[in-house]
């Protein structure tokens, strides 16, 4: 028990690879003291560890899911993602093979839980840490999953390091900081005027202050255009939920007005109704005669636009009864702006790589749009940004990050902030961004690596539970 509250106490230090500390190179270091005080100790002693890991590395990650609606959800959903690590048990039986092993299970994990269930959790990848670190290049040439697999075998590495200082993983580690890092050719490029309006107060209330938020949006957004005068942008951005006011049906000539007045389109985040009067949660660009094109978020977040297990889920909070199911869409529809075609992502999209894979192959741009208003003053924002920023990377697409109260941030294919505004307060942001329709090897490839670990685990498990039972099957034999 005392190794096990050790070995929760180093997932804590890997946690710090995020944020709001997010030093990266807390993660290896972390991975690799767990793989010290876990390997070759019996299975119950590899299951408790694995699982007291995970736990210390998601409890502080994913504390910003308390806010507003208490303890019960944060520690459900830590238990829940802790649960998926058990399998590091078996990639820790010995030493034979770990670096091959080990970040395949690893890799595997990741795999499975940015699946499932209820399409998937993808927070807290170790592949997002990347961006952050000298071993940024990575990422356009073997993805996420491949900044999350490297990450692992780093463990390893250091792990050797620590119990038999075998130098030749040193040159390797170094090595892997200077690959060339991928470049392509812009085929133009968009001004965006991005605006934060900020809402008057946090919380889970925002329907309850409609007005407001849209009148913050609005207000900063006439501003920016006086100012801008004779040179607007092509396009401005506002947040998802910035406009909730339904520009389609009960807003409609207030957001022509408003159109008419800043001297440019707005894409719009909003919250509106479909046929059967359901939520539905929706990218708009709004130009002078209307909505040009509409976009339906697919990618739901469970438990905040949908509930599943609904019965059980409000047993357990009595704040599900507040939560009406919205109806995700079924395909992308883009934004064409001039030469831009833009993929707007709606909050939770940003971690989901299937629908990011289908809306590079089409757009030369992507926009973020989300409410960390939700989530209050918690680390929430600044690791969705991190997400955002690696999918820059991993795609080469720039990318404009607009939150209703921030953080918001204007990124390069570099992963890297040109320009941020401070959370929690009104203001804007302009950039002329380039866009791209090269396709990097990441978004071709994207998945082998992925399928390639989940072999290799399956494998590796099947290995172990085969010599498991071989001595019972000899003893049946006789």
């Amino acid at each position: 028990m005392i190794r096990a509250i050790w070995v929760f106490i180093v997932g804590l230090l890997a946690s710090g690879g995020f944020a709001p500390i997010a030093r990266w190179w807390l993660f290896p270091i972390a991975l690799a003291l767990f793989i010290l005080h876990t390997i070759n100790q019996n299975l119950p002693t590899r299951l408790l560890n694995s699982f007291a890991f995970a736990l210390g590395l998601f409890a502080p990650m994913l504390h910003w899911s308390s806010s507003f609606v208490g303890s019960i959800p944060w520690i459900l959903l830590t238990i829940l993602c802790a649960l998926f690590f058990l399998p590091l048990a078996l990639a820790l039986k010995s030493n034979r093979y770990l670096v091959i092993i080990f970040p395949s299970v690893w890799l595997a994990i990741e795999c499975v839980r940015n699946r499932f269930p209820f399409g998937g959790f993808a927070w807290g990848r170790a592949g997002y840490l990347a961006v952050d670190s000298p071993y940024s290049e990575l990422i356009p040439y073997f993805g996420i999953a491949g900044g999350s697999l490297f990450f692992a075998v780093m463990a390893v590495a250091l792990y050797r390091l620590l119990t038999g200082f075998r130098l030749y993983w040193i040159p390797i580690l170094i090595v892997a900081a200077f690959i060339p890092g991928y470049d392509a050719k812009p085929v133009g490029e968009i001004t965006i005027t991005s605006i934060q309006g900020n809402v008057p107060r946090l919380g889970y209330e925002i329907s309850t202050q409609v007005r407001k938020v849209f009148e913050n949006h609005a207000r900063e957004n006439i501003r920016v255009s006086r100012l801008s005068g004779a040179n607007p942008p092509d396009i401005y951005v506002w947040p998802e939920d910035g406009a909730d006011i339904d520009p389609l049906k009960s807003g409609r000539e207030e957001v022509s007005a408003l159109v008419s007045q800043v001297n440019a389109p707005i894409i719009f985040g909003s919250v509106g109704k479909d046929n059967l009067n359901r939520p539905v949660n929706l990218s708009i660009l709004w130009r002078d005669g209307g909505a040009a094109s509409v976009y339906q978020k697919q990618h739901l977040a469970p438990f905040g636009e949908y509930i599943p297990l609904r019965t059980l889920a409000a047993s357990l909070s009595p704040l599900v009864n507040q939560v009406t199911d919205f109806r995700p869409g079924t395909s992308w529809k883009y934004h064409y702006v001039d030469k831009a075609i833009i993929a707007p992502l709606i909050c939770f999209e940003v971690a989901d790589d299937h629908l990011i894979r289908q809306a590079v192959a089409q757009s030369n741009i992507f926009i973020a749009q989300t409410n960390n208003a939700t989530y209050g003053r918690s680390a929430q924002s600044a690791q969705q940004l991190q997400i955002t920023r690696s999918r820059a990377l991993e795609h080469h697409r720039a990318i404009a990050s607009i939150s209703t109260v921030g953080i918001s941030a204007m990124v390069n294919v570099r992963g890297e902030k040109i320009s941020e505004l401070e959370p929690y307060l009104t203001g804007s942001l302009r950039a002329t961004l380039p866009l791209y329709e090269a396709v990097t090897p990441a978004g071709r490839n994207g998945l082998t690596l992925e399928y390639l670990a989940v072999a290799i685990a399956l494998m590796a498990l099947a290995a172990q539970a085969a010599g498991a039972l071989a001595p019972a099957f000899r003893r049946y034999r006789r």
